[in-house]
Parts: C-alpha cells; sequence; structure tokens
C-alpha cells in the first residue's frame, strides 16, 4: 500500500472515532426539538385554559419559539450532516466544469469508463444525470436510482414550469401527459427551457415505465441512455420519438475498476455541468455538491473561444464558496484543472497567464491550487492531478473536518444561547403564574381537616346507635326468632328418630345390643352424633350473624358515601360530573346513591387509600380490619353452650358424689330397645331446651360484637397516629373526585403549569448536557 493510500485509510479511521460525539450531539439537538414542540404545545395548552386571565396568556407567549426551534432543527440537521460525512468509507471528489471544457473526459481517464458509461460530446451539453462513481477491482454495474411519479414531477417537471411562469405546475403524470405547451418563447432562455420540456413531454411514453421510485441494475455497457442526453444523430434520426429514459433517473452509482494506483478509498462525483441553461441550474448544482464531496475538482480549457477566466467560471466558483461551508481556505475545498491541448501551446499559454492574474492574483496556486494537464491522457491524469491532490487532500482533510466540526458547534451554541434566554423569560413569566394560580397547601389541609371531621361525626353517631342496641332493654327480637327456629329444628329432628325414623333407629340399636352383647355399644356412638347433629343445627345461627354483620358493613359504607360518595360513581357517571363542573364551576358536586352493597363499597375504598398517588396504608389498614370480621356461631356461642349438651354422653358425673357413671342399662330385648329410645330423646331435647334457654340469654352479644367491631373502625381511621397526614395525603390524591366543582378547573391548569414547568427542565438539562 502506497503512503498516500495509507494516509487515507488513516483519515477515514480517525473520521469514524469523532462519529460517536457527533451522533451523540445530533441526537441532543433532535431531543432538543422534541422538548421545544412540547414546550409549544404544553404553553398553548396553558394559555387556553379557563383560569388564566389576559395578562397571563401574554405573559406565556413567546414569540420567538416558533424561529428557535428552526434554528434547532438546522443544528441538529447539521450535525446529521457531519455524522453522514464521517460515516462514508471513501474521500469523495466531485468533478465540475461548463459544457465544453472536458469534464466528462477528465472523469473516463479518472474511472477507465468510456462513452458508454461517460459520454462525451463536441459542442452540447451531454451529462443529463448525477453520477458517482467507485473503483470495485471485481464488480463492473451501475445502479439506478429511479424517480418515482411524484419526485419527477417535483424534481423535473415543477421547476421548469415555474422558470417558464407556468403555473400551476401538473400534480399528477396523467395531468402532465395531456398538458398542452406553447410552441415557442420570444426569450431565448425561457425558450430553451421551453425546448427542454417540449422534449420530455413528447419522450414521456420512453421512460414513464421507469418512474417506479426503485433501484435498477444494468450493465455497464447498457448505461448511456440513462445518464445522457441523445446525441445529435440519434434526435436527427427518431426525432420527437427519441428515447429519454435519463428523465426517469434521480442518480446513477457506478462501480468499475480505476486504471490508478492509490484509488482504493476513492469516489468520483460527476455534478451537472456549469453554465448549462436548465430549469433552477444553481439549487441543483449546490444541492449536488453539499456535504456530498470532500474537493471539487473545476475544469477549464484553454480553447479559440475560451482562454480566460469568464462570467460562468466565476459564478461557478461562487457557488462552490458558498458550499464550503465552514472550510476557512476556498483553496483546501476547490481546485482547478486546466486542461490543455498540446497542438495548441499559445491558448495553454493565454489561459495559464489568466488563471495566475486574474484568480490567483498574480501569485502561482496562492487562492486556488491548479493542476496543468490534458485530461485525454489518463497516465499524465493520474500523475499531475490524482496523485497530487490526493496527497494535498490527506494533509488537509482533517483541518477541512475540524474547521467544519468546529464551525457547526459554534453555530450551534448561539442558538443554544438563545434558546437560554427564552427560557429566562418564560420563568419569570411562570413565577406570575404561580403566585396567581394554584391550589394552596392549606386549603388542601383545610379540606382534608372538614372530611375527617364530618366522617368522624356521622361514625360517632352510627357507634352511639350500635350501643344502644347492645345494651339497651329490649332483646334483638331477630336472635330470638333464630334461636326458635333452630331449637325447633333439633326437636323435629329428634322426634324423627335422630333423622333415621323411630322403628329403624331401635331396630339399628337392637340389632347393635344383641351382636356386641351390651347396650354402651350402640349407645356411645350414637350420643357422640347426636352431639354434634344438634351442634350442627345451632349452627344455623351463622346466617343470622351474617346477615348483622352484612347490616353493619352497609351502614358504615353509607356513612362514608355520604362524604365519599363521588368516588363510589361508575367511569360513566365520573365522566359526566367532571365534563358538568368544567363547564359551571359553581356547581355543587353531583353524589349519586352508592347502590353496591357495603362490602362492595368499603373494599373499593380500601383499594382507593392504598392506591392513590400518596398511599395511605394506615386508613386502608383500618378498613380492611372491619372487612376481615366474621361472626360465628362455633367462635362466638358454642362455647358457652358446650356445657348443656354433657349428659349426651355414655359416662355422667354423678350430681351428688361427683363420681362418673353410666346411666344406660337396659335389657338386650325389643322392650330394652324402646327404654333406650325413649331414654335418648328425653336427654337429646333436655339438652336442646338447655342450649335454647342458655342462648336467649345470650341475645346481646351479636349487638355487643358489632359495636365493638365498628367503634374499633372508628377508632383507627379517626384516631390512629398517621389519621391527620393520611387524610390529607388522601384530599390530594381525590380532591378533584371528592370536590369537583372546587377543584377540577384549578387541577387541571396546575397539571398543565406542571407540564410546561417540566418541560423547561427537560430542555435545561439537554442544553446542559450538550455544553459538557
Amino acid at each position: 500500500m502506497s503512503n498516500i493510500s495509507t494516509a487515507i485509510d488513516a483519515l477515514l479511521q480517525a473520521r469514524l472515532r469523532q462519529l460517536p460525539e457527533v451522533q451523540r450531539e445530533s441526537e441532543r439537538w433532535h431531543t432538543l426539538g422534541e422538548h421545544l414542540a412540547e414546550l409549544d404545545d404544553a404553553l398553548a395548552d396553558l394559555r387556553a385554559h379557563t383560569t388564566m386571565d389576559a395578562e397571563l396568556v401574554t405573559a406565556l407567549t413567546l414569540p420567538q419559539l416558533t424561529e428557535i426551534q428552526l434554528a434547532v432543527a438546522q443544528a441538529a440537521d447539521s450535525f446529521k450532516v457531519i455524522a453522514s460525512r464521517f460515516t462514508r468509507t471513501t474521500v469523495n471528489i466531485g468533478v465540475s466544469g461548463a459544457a465544453r471544457m472536458g469534464k466528462s473526459t477528465l472523469l473516463q481517464s479518472i474511472s477507465g469508463l468510456d462513452d458508454n458509461q461517460i459520454p462525451t460530446g463536441h459542442g452540447i451539453p451531454v451529462t443529463a444525470v448525477r453520477s458517482r462513481i467507485f473503483h470495485s477491482p471485481a464488480v463492473r454495474r451501475a445502479e439506478l436510482e429511479m424517480h418515482s411519479p411524484e419526485s419527477f414531477l417535483t424534481a423535473v417537471i415543477s421547476p421548469l414550469h415555474a422558470a417558464l411562469d407556468l403555473s400551476p405546475a401538473p400534480r399528477t403524470v396523467a395531468e402532465f401527459r395531456d398538458w398542452v405547451y406553447p410552441e415557442a418563447h420570444p426569450d431565448t432562455r425561457h425558450r430553451v427551457l421551453l425546448t427542454r420540456l417540449r422534449e420530455l413531454h413528447s419522450a414521456l411514453t420512453s421512460y414513464e415505465p421507469l418512474l417506479t421510485g426503485g433501484v435498477k441494475t444494468v450493465p455497464l455497457e447498457e448505461v448511456r441512455p440513462f445518464v445522457a442526453y441523445p446525441t445529435h444523430e440519434e434526435i436527427s434520426k427518431a426525432g420527437e420519438r427519441v428515447g429519454r429514459a435519463y428523465a426517469a433517473v434521480r442518480e446513477a452509482r457506478i462501480e468499475c475498476a480505476f486504471p490508478h494506483e492509490h484509488v482504493a478509498r476513492i469516489g468520483i462525483v460527476d455534478l451537472p455541468g456549469l453554465g448549462e441553461v436548465v430549469a433552477d441550474a444553481e439549487r441543483q448544482h449546490v444541492a449536488g455538491l453539499r456535504n456530498e464531496v470532500d474537493a471539487v475538482l473545476v475544469v477549464k480549457r484553454s480553447s479559440d473561444t475560451s482562454s480566460f477566466f469568464d462570467e460562468t467560471d466565476t459564478a461557478g466558483l461562487g457557488l462552490l464558496d458558498e458550499v464550503r461551508g465552514f472550510v476557512r481556505s476556498t483553496g483546501e475545498f476547490a481546485y482547478l484543472v486546466h486542461n490543455t491541448d498540446p497542438d495548441k501551446p499559445h491558448l495553454a499559454e493565454n489561459l495559464r497567464g489568466d488563471l495566475l492574474r486574474n484568480v490567483n492574483g498574480g501569485e502561482p496556486d496562492r487562492f486556488f491550487t491548479v493542476f496543468e494537464t490534458d485530461v485525454r491522457d489518463p497516465e499524465r491524469v493520474g500523475r499531475e492531478v490524482l496523485g497530487p491532490l490526493l496527497k494535498r487532500m490527506a494533509e488537509g482533510l482533517p483541518v477541512m473536518d475540524a474547521e467544519v466540526l468546529a464551525g457547526t458547534r459554534t453555530q450551534a451554541s448561539s442558538v443554544r444561547d438563545r434558546t437560554r434566554l427564552q427560557l429566562t423569560d418564560l420563568r419569570r413569566a411562570l413565577d406570575q403564574v404561580a403566585r396567581r394560580a394554584g391550589v394552596p397547601e392549606e386549603v388542601n389541609e383545610a379540606k382534608a381537616a372538614q372530611l375527617r371531621s364530618t366522617i368522624a361525626r356521622r361514625l360517632r353517631v352510627l357507634v352511639a346507635e350500635l350501643a344502644a342496641e347492645a345494651h339497651g332493654s329490649v332483646l334483638d327480637q331477630g336472635f330470638g326468632e333464630a334461636v326458635e327456629k333452630a331449637y325447633e329444628d333439633v326437636v323435629g329432628w329428634i322426634q324423627d328418630g335422630f333423622g333415621k325414623g323411630p322403628d329403624a333407629w331401635k331396630e339399628e340399636a337392637l340389632a347393635c345390643m344383641i351382636t356386641e352383647g351390651h347396650a354402651a355399644a350402640f349407645a356411645g356412638p350414637e350420643f357422640s352424633r347426636i352431639r354434634v347433629e344438634i351442634s350442627r343445627r345451632f349452627a344455623a345461627l351463622d346466617d343470622f350473624f351474617t346477615a348483622r354483620l352484612t347490616a353493619a358493613w352497609d351502614r358504615t359504607a353509607a356513612v362514608l358515601a355520604a362524604e365519599c360518595g363521588a368516588l363510589f360513581q361508575d367511569d360513566g357517571s365520573k365522566e359526566a360530573d367532571s365534563a358538568s363542573s368544567s363547564d359551571d364551576s359553581t356547581a355543587a358536586p353531583v353524589v349519586a346513591p352508592v347502590a353496591r352493597s357495603g362490602r362492595d363499597v368499603l373494599a373499593e375504598l380500601a383499594e382507593l387509600f392504598a392506591a392513590s398517588s400518596q398511599p395511605c396504608p394506615g386508613l386502608a389498614s383500618a378498613v380492611n380490619s372491619l372487612l376481615d370480621v366474621r361472626l360465628e356461631y362455633r367462635t362466638l356461642l358454642y362455647p358457652r353452650v358446650r356445657p348443656d349438651l354433657a349428659p349426651l354422653n355414655l359416662q355422667v358425673t354423678h350430681p351428688d358424689t361427683g363420681e362418673q357413671m353410666q346411666h344406660v342399662a337396659v335389657p338386650l330385648t325389643a322392650e330394652g330397645a324402646e327404654h333406650l329410645h325413649e331414654l335418648f330423646n328425653s336427654l337429646a331435647e333436655q339438652a336442646a331446651f338447655r342450649i335454647q334457654r342458655s342462648l336467649s340469654q345470650e341475645a346481646a352479644v351479636p349487638a355487643v360484637v358489632i359495636h365493638a367491631l365498628v367503634e374499633q373502625f372508628e377508632d383507627t381511621l379517626i384516631r390512629s397516629g398517621t389519621s391527620v397526614m393520611e387524610f390529607r395525603r388522601f384530599v390530594r390524591s381525590y380532591r378533584n373526585d371528592l370536590w369537583p366543582a372546587e377543584f377540577k378547573g384549578i387541577d387541571e391548569a396546575n397539571s398543565r403549569f406542571a407540564r410546561v414547568l417540566r418541560v423547561t427542565q427537560d430542555i435545561s438539562k439537554t442544553l446542559e448536557e450538550g455544553q459538557r
């Protein structure tokens, strides 16, 4: 590998090392643009809110915001372009020049291609499409990026219509096909443009099928019609029917083996000719050069009519000077190629002198380096142009890259400063909004205290009612009825032969006594079965207890719903309330009746406490503790009536001596079984009666338990150590639902204000990151 090739490889690697930081910078500016767009939207949202008066609306208007957004987008674009420059795997050299100067011939000499790929002409322009040519030792092909119908109309037809003052431009290819164009134009330049347009119009059928918007690959031997205007001979032969495939091509990429050393990392860009009469020529030329090439060769040929640097050449260099961007030295970006004719040395001498005097101020290569060669000779081009150019670029490109990056950053820093100034103005305006709007914390605290106090008063009334029910002189009639019903069920079961029928029971008893030889074999297990069954049947009181507990939940939920009912409406009702409160901020909150069970309401309240934006675990625990209670006969009353079942045992305690005795002794006969049945009936009915009497004496217990549960709930909810703090949290989280008419509008404004504040903080953070 030659020294030049090694230097160019090192240059490309150095570019890649800078790429991550450039990409981060591009992303930061892109993010800043997104933040500014969000800020614009957030400010408009805040200004539109009904709580904003005219003075605040004016203060929140930033007239320069749109302009800064555009500048930020341009800064992001600039860094993105530099990233593209640093990503390229080749050093790209643009080749330009006016028609008939030898531009295409120079390209042939550099690339090794011929007229079939880079056509040349005598006296007429031939290059119709910009081409990129890359060295490839193994591949020979052309990839053609085709116009879509839309891009063809936008990039080709619309500029011609605009230049000729033909408006409007066709919006579809069908409209273009049906367009009727004038035959001629009095102005010479316009006449040429009109001729170009009429040629494209008449030849539409030859290239319309190619307007696919994709990429078409063709052999290099067939590429000429796609990149060049038709020759004079082709036009003379076919007339208006001559094909114009080039019209469908946006750009061509050609790969082939270059006949020179040092070219593995080189790309050549064939640019449109300077001075060619085409619509919007300057824009197309600049667009072709901008950030696409690292240096440009401008070809100038000495001839009988062009042995001096004329206005067309000066205008071309002016364009190059414009697109070099932040590169300080024009001479490092643009180079002149003096195309000499060995047969006319005097003409070469004339142009040589003109370039020295009028371009370089009398000092060789002072402003522009001039390479002098015969572009028809590939060997001379390699030695006198390509080699010296690549050597200069290997030395100068790192400096140019640094200048481009530094210049872009300097330009971006001014945008950063303007953005900061706008943020300063905005913060002053936001301070005014903050002073004149919002919900002071003392209002939240007062509302929380009010809610806690009203709930406490209502719960205190409920607790007092339950205390009267638990300790009053009137027994709970419902409990007595439930006990009587359970007793009657037990007696009926006893009289039905303990669930087996009297005869069946006696037969079973007799059989067991005869088989085992004594009555105890039957009596012992049967006593146990009867005890268990009597207890189970009295456990039917659980339905009564459940009903009493459910009623307590319903009454407690009703107390809470009286103050927090808006929280328990369905989503549709809440939306309706929100909408009405937005329309009329003075309307009273609508509290729909709670149609669900008290248990469901309390469960939802516990969830609201736990899931609020500022959680209230103590309040949630108080509600959950109330819901976790179970009132059951076995746990509440069974221990009190268990002694009443004691006689239903094979062995009992003698009432006088205290000794254990067996009180079942009957003969092993049918009469004995009858006697045993009567004994069991008597003992079971006595036990049931004693249980009924014991339970009747405990009529106040369920009410006492309910009173204690609700009183404990009220005490925990209202007076626990965290109650005051958690009621404040609850109000902060749900005040819009609790009092929509009072807080909805204010909180909406606060939310919009908070969004503006957050976005300004994001912008500040992004600006600071970009300066590190």
